[in-house]
């Protein structure tokens, strides 16, 4: 009996043990669910705000995630190389056209001139002298069949005989003419006067070159290499091809086959060829550039 009456007072025991715990949770749940303080507007606005996050926790479980990456998908991808980003080619920029023109020849170094001009590929266009051909007639025939140009620049080079008249003008021109026409087989109608058109070329004496179907020609880039005799020719070359770069016109540059000259035309030449120039010689399909 004894032993019978322990046991159910043990289990009476534990029965009140476990159901103390489960009042006591209860008690607590009902406290957290709902706060004691009644009508505070804080809390309210705390108890939307809980169940507002709640809500959007519930919908962001149920959505997929916005991006999922393969370990795999970017394996074989190159890494971008932002530290040297592709450069222009200089080749692909376009070509620009100039104009090298030679005065006053052949001379002695006409033959070093051409070679230099062959090394970059350059066409030109010489305006000689009619005693200076007769001297280097071989010159003369190099470039003819090097490709370039040929004109006239006169007889005399003294403007107090070539600009007698209109006629004394075109007798000059048709003089030299002749001569490279006897030498070379090539019938050329390329002119250009003795220090230009201007001032001494007037209205009658351009008429009557032109009634003869000459092609009269200045320059709009003067080397000076008649003046400066070093780099310094280089240096105002390069300061007028820049300016006149920048307008819609032919690039004319008047040089004169000296030595002096030849000693500095590698530095101008591997300026232009720099630029993107090419080298073209004038032909009888061109507009002539005058000075004015």
């Amino acid at each position: 009996m004894f032993s019978l009456k322990s046991k159910t007072a043990r289990w009476c025991t534990v029965v009140c043990l476990v159901g103390g715990l489960i009042t006591s949770s209860s008690a607590v749940a009902s406290q957290v669910k709902k706060p004691v303080v009644q009508g505070s507007s804080e809390h309210q606005e705390l108890t939307s705000t809980y169940h507002r996050t709640d809500e959007v926790l519930k919908k962001l479980e149920t959505k997929p995630p916005r991006f999922i990456v393969s370990e795999t998908q970017y394996k074989d991808q190159p890494t971008p190389d932002v530290a040297d980003p592709p450069s222009e080619d200089p080749a692909k920029a376009p070509s620009k056209t100039v104009y090298l023109t030679f005065d006053d020849g052949p001379h002695k170094v006409s033959g070093q001139i051409l070679s230099l001009l062959d090394e970059f590929d350059a066409k030109a266009t010489f305006f000689m002298l009619d005693g200076n051909i007769r001297n280097f007639p071989d010159a003369v025939k190099k470039m003819a069949e090097a490709g370039h140009s040929l004109g006239a620049h006169g007889v005399t080079h003294d403007k107090t005989k070539i600009y007698q008249s209109p006629q004394t003008v075109v007798a000059e021109m048709d003089q030299t003419l002749n001569t490279i026409k006897e030498i070379t087989g090539i019938d050329s109608t390329l002119i250009r006067t003795p220090y230009g058109s201007a001032p001494y070329m007037k209205d009658p004496y351009k008429k009557a070159v032109s009634d003869k179907g000459y092609q009269l020609w200045d320059w709009n880039v003067d080397s000076k290499d008649w003046y400066y005799r070093d780099k310094r020719l280089v240096d105002n070359t390069i300061a007028q091809v820049a300016e006149k770069a920048k307008k819609d016109e032919p690039l004319v540059i008047l040089l004169h086959e000296r030595e002096e000259t030849l000693a500095q035309l590698p530095e101008l030449l591997e300026y232009l060829k720099k630029q993107n120039y090419d080298f073209k010689a004038l032909d009888t399909e061109m507009i002539p550039i005058q000075l004015k």
